[in-house]
């Protein structure tokens, strides 16, 4: 098994590296600028703990994807039950490996649909949903 290696984002700035076994990771999406990092990665069995790294999401992703045995990951943008942060909606990276089932938000609307991950973790993303998922 290939472990790939990040460097984690702290405060202060530490030499401290995050290494991740890219077969557990759930999602990836750039970090919002009132957080640490560049990009956050959510790998399986971690709740709401995030880790933060300094590489670009363009990097995180294209290493991860190249780490994973099954296809790539599918990017979608994520569904905010409050309002859209001022930035925009952010793009998620999702592992379609971890992903247990997706469904619809029905009957309420069609606007977004539920990803339920193995590890029992949701995420939401806008419809439509995107091709391998």
């Amino acid at each position: 098994m290939t472990f790939l290696t990040f460097n984690k984002a702290t405060d202060p700035t530490a030499p401290d590296d995050l290494r991740i076994n890219p077969e557990a990771v759930l999602f990836v999406e750039a970090s919002r600028a009132d957080l640490l990092g560049q990009t956050t990665i959510q790998l399986l069995g971690q709740g709401t703990v995030v880790n933060a790294v300094t590489e670009s999401v363009g990097t995180v992703v294209s290493s991860i994807a190249a780490g994973l045995k099954s296809p790539g990951l599918v990017g979608a943008m994520r569904h905010y039950l409050a309002t859209t942060p001022e930035d925009g909606a952010s793009t998620v990276y999702i592992a379609p490996g971890n992903v247990s089932y997706v469904r619809p938000n029905v009957p309420e609307t069609h606007d977004f649909w539920y990803v339920r991950f193995v590890d029992g973790s949701e995420l939401r993303i806008v419809d439509p949903l995107p091709a391998g998922l």
